[in-house]
């Protein structure tokens, strides 16, 4: 019984060690990336100097060209949102960000559906799994789910998601999801057929959780000018209904922070052309939609270099 003892203890170090040596190995790895969806993960949180910083969902990705930003306004620019993720992601990237770097200029783009209503939530932690040890990440894994506590006391598991993609990555550094400066536009045009409109409530619960890291999101962003923004879809909503981003649109105007809401500009409204799909702008659309931004952003005061 005693030398079983013994021999589950060696194991138990064994395992532990060789636990903690990978843990290494893939955190090394990892933040050499310089290229893909890890290397904008990496050049945001760790690196990036750029004046405007620019969040949000697929959505920001793909609307938001960060080269037409820089030239039309003058400063350096970078698209730090992300395909599938929201709020709870943002205000993450935004805090590791402002830790090294001051944006001078924050644009939110809201998608309600990731940033203010009901969903799962644990996507993303998938990004903040190599920050788990920085101030303030470890939090977040508890606001979300308490177990990931106990998780994420293996060193592996912080890499295991995207262990196999990210190992391809370095060993070739080919990967194109990068984008130009973060921004990454859509090449094709929107075919519609059938519903034109979208059904929406008469009443919308917020997500408490996203409610909370919203306001953490304006509070990180207090240092530099901050623009929330709704960009424009292709579907048509009833405008007389109340809108999932009115609780934020109020908060706004109560703080002083600029608030636009595209989605209902007819400009845009069922612009086929514009469009990759019914809810994400095609490359032309994207370039049409940041030079009516930057002109808006201009008429609320934006400050210049």
């Amino acid at each position: 019984m005693k030398r079983l003892l013994l021999r589950l203890l060696l194991l138990a170090v064994i395992v532990a060690a060789v636990d903690v040596a990978l843990g290494h190995v893939f955190g090394r790895m990892v933040s050499s990336i310089e290229v893909g969806g890890q290397g904008r993960d990496n050049y945001i949180c760790d690196r990036t100097t750029d004046d405007i910083l620019v969040f949000g969902s697929s959505r920001a990705v793909h609307h938001y060209n960060a080269q037409l930003l820089e030239d039309s306004l003058g400063m350096t620019c970078y698209n730090c949102g992300d395909d599938g993720n929201g709020i709870i992601l943002g205000y993450a990237r935004l805090h590791l960000a402002c830790e090294r770097h001051q944006p001078r200029v924050v644009i939110l783009d809201v998608t309600a559906g990731y940033d203010l209503l009901p969903s799962d939530n644990h996507a993303s932690l998938g990004w903040l799994k190599p920050h788990y040890n920085r101030d303030g990440i470890a939090d977040i894994f508890t606001d979300i789910d308490p177990v990931e506590r106990w998780k994420m006391l293996c060193a592996s598991y912080r890499y295991n998601s995207r262990i196999l993609q990210n190992t391809v990555v370095w060993l070739t550094s080919l990967s194109t999801d990068g984008g130009i400066k973060g921004f990454r536009p859509i090449n094709r045009q929107f075919h519609p057929r059938g519903q034109r409109s979208l059904d929406v409530p008469d009443a919308y619960e917020l997500d408490s959780l996203k409610w909370k890291y919203m306001q953490k999101f304006i509070d990180q962003a207090q240092g530099a000018q901050l623009f929330v923004v709704v960009s424009p879809q292709w579907y048509s909503t009833d405008s007389t209904k109340v809108s999932p981003t009115k609780p934020l649109e109020e908060l706004c105007l109560r703080k002083g922070i600029p608030f636009v809401d595209f989605s209902h500009d007819p400009k845009y409204v069922h612009a086929d052309s514009l469009y990759a799909d019914g809810k994400h702008l095609n490359a032309r659309g994207a370039d049409e939609f940041t030079r009516d931004l930057i002109a808006w952003m201009k008429s609320q005061g934006m400050v210049k270099k």
